[in-house]
């Protein structure tokens, strides 16, 4: 079966990911009926941390699927084929009005897509059940990611404490996979765990742009500090003709690329010289 061609946003955690489709879907591209906090897709948010399953990764110690076979590849394709056209499931991105609309993503012609850092390392297999795919790679300085990411760590260990005293969460191992009702990470504990998790991400990008996909690279920083330029870049990629830059402009906070200047953080030096990364 043949499907429309959706839009794919990938990027490191704590990357400007989440900001950027704010932007898109106000100007009409459409990211899922329902969404997590993050705005990720909750029915490709699944399918996405299932196929990862099968290389034992997960987000915060992702792996590529180079090491599957041809047949083991192809059988996780038509795994999720059969997913995405499967009518009740497909109801967990396009609604569940959609019982009365019938949309597929073979028959979909709004413009669509889905937001998940995982696509930077799924994007192998969903380039082949969607050959006409386009990908919007967002990456930020690493240091800023770090630090945004440890801080995130931190509020959700405090939510995970909390939440341990709930009695559902004790049913959550039993009910839920994926580390179901667990928000940390057990793998970032330091600024170095983040650069390590950062490189991985970043390796995998410039591996995904020599490939023959239809795809861009934004900086997070010329978003924040070039914002209208960039806007008109990533429109043009798009598609998006109708827009209006200035109230598009509005929803980019000028100081967020800041934010960490004034920290006094320590890390490998060493470990961020391997990353290639321009500010």
């Amino acid at each position: 079966m043949k499907f429309t061609s959706p839009l794919l946003v990938t990027g490191m955690h704590r990357s400007g990911t989440t900001l950027l489709v704010k932007i898109l879907e106000k100007n009409g591209i459409f990211f899922g009926a329902y969404q997590d906090d993050n705005r990720e897709s909750i029915f490709f948010q699944r399918l996405n941390r299932w196929l990862v399953s099968f290389n034992n990764s997960y987000w915060d110690n992702p792996k590529s699927f180079d090491t599957l076979d041809n047949d083991n590849l192809d059988f996780l394709i038509s795994k999720c084929n059969k997913s995405i056209q499967n009518k009740i499931l497909i109801l967990y991105y396009f609604g569940f009005k959609n019982i009365f609309l019938n949309n597929s993503f073979s028959s979909y012609d709004l413009p669509w897509g889905w937001k998940d850092p995982l696509n930077t390392f799924t994007l192998d297999i969903w380039s082949k059940i969607f050959p006409c795919i386009s990908v919007i790679n967002i990456v930020r300085n690493p240091i800023d990611v770090s630090c945004s990411l440890i801080n995130r760590q931190g509020k959700l260990k405090s939510e995970d404490l909390k939440n341990l005293k709930k009695y559902f969460n004790s049913l959550t191992p039993f009910l839920s996979i994926n580390k179901g009702a667990v928000l940390r990470s057990f793998e970032i504990n330091s600024i170095d765990d983040c650069l390590v998790l950062y490189k991985k991400y970043n390796d995998k990008i410039k591996l995904n742009n020599l490939k023959n996909i239809k795809q861009i690279n934004v900086k997070y920083e010329d978003l924040i500090n070039n914002t209208e330029n960039e806007l008109v870049k990533i429109y043009s990629f798009c598609g998006i003709n109708n827009f209006n830059l200035k109230q598009d402009s509005k929803l980019i906070d000028k100081n967020i690329v800041n934010k960490y200047n004034n920290l006094d953080i320590s890390f490998d030096r060493n470990l961020l010289d391997l990353i290639s990364y321009d500010k």
